[in-house]
């Protein structure tokens, strides 16, 4: 570990931030679960469970937001009483420039949670989430193409091995039976169709994060997505609101502490890790959910599944480690 002059560690790991980053990815393991059980327990369809994650979320960090503006106003002095008005993102409440930065990000969320949620019908919350996390590629290829960011071959070996592994799990899903009905292979490619939803979406907060804070463009994000998924969930056929107290509290866990909660902790980790650190952590998400799904949900791991998706969290690794020149 190498150190400057004055003894300070520039590769420390904090702890307190690293577990806020594990907590994270827990919560939001449990999404996959959450909106399974809702649909149980609850008869809840899995576009209105999409539907009722963003809002409930939107509801829950809009809380935050108003307790950090009431904070922020109760700690004005008489000097900063005559500077311009502040808005809780940091900027001038008068400059607003690039309006794109509260609606873009929520268009893409509510494809993603459309796509993803949809594909929990067809195939296992396993597959559903190792394949859509490939999204780190899809990001870096990019970066790379767009923004001619460097990648190295290490990326490039990481990555092809991650196709190889996906291509594995498809493979496997043509031999098992859907949970609910369907065709798992056709699940499988919405959970790739999710990953470039969720490219999109981790490519536009890193477009607008450079001016305005996480918490606001979540809160944003969100409740764009809920308007977006509101006319979705009401058009199709399946139930809207719950019939049983059990898929009220599965749809208020996938809110509150999968949406709101899990995604909370992971941004407030960025803040003391380092990117390829935290992507790396971020890989337990996939994992947790798969051992969920098999020991809450019922849907069990077979051979060639957990090898796919072994080799998927194998390549994940190597193409994040590569990216991190």
């Amino acid at each position: 570990m190498s150190t400057s002059a004055s003894g300070t560690s520039h590769h420390s790991l904090s702890v307190p931030h690293l577990a806020g980053l594990f907590g994270g990815a827990i919560c939001i393991a449990f999404a996959p679960i959450f909106t399974v059980l809702a649909g149980n327990k609850g008869e809840v369809g899995m576009l209105d469970a999409a539907f009722w994650r963003v809002f409930l979320g939107a509801v829950t960090m809009g809380l935050v937001l108003g307790g950090q503006a009431i904070f922020k106003n109760r700690s004005l002095t008489a000097e900063k009483a005559s500077q311009p008005a502040i808005g809780v993102d940091g900027e001038p409440l008068g400059e607003r420039a690039h309006w794109g930065w509260w609606w873009l990000p929520g268009v893409f969320f509510a494809g993603d949670f459309a796509v993803w949620h949809y594909s929990f019908v067809h195939t296992s919350v396993a597959n559903s989430t190792l394949l859509a996390n490939t999204a780190i590629v899809i990001v870096t290829v990019f970066a790379w193409l767009v923004w001619k960011e460097k990648i190295t071959r290490k990326f490039v070996g990481g990555a092809l091995l991650a196709f190889v592994g996906a291509i594995a799990l498809m493979i496997s899903s043509a031999h098992r039976e859907p949970p609910v009905a369907g065709n798992p292979v056709f699940g499988d490619v919405l959970a790739l169709a999710t990953a470039f939803f969720y490219a999109s979406y981790q490519l536009s907060m890193k477009w607008y994060r450079q001016r305005r804070s996480a918490t606001l463009l979540m809160f944003w994000a969100s409740a764009v997505s809920a308007a977006i998924l509101l006319p979705i969930a009401l058009w199709h056929s399946d139930r809207f609101l719950s019939v049983s107290a059990e898929g009220w509290w599965s749809l208020i866990g996938l809110g509150a502490i999968s949406h709101a909660g899990g995604q909370g902790l992971i941004a407030w980790s960025l803040g003391g890790l380092r990117a390829s650190v935290a992507t790396v952590g971020l890989l337990l998400q996939p994992v947790a959910t798969a051992l969920l799904g098999a020991s809450i949900l019922g849907q069990p791991l077979v051979g060639l599944q957990i090898a796919g998706g072994a080799v998927v969290l194998i390549g994940l690794f190597i193409a994040v480690r590569g990216r991190a020149r």
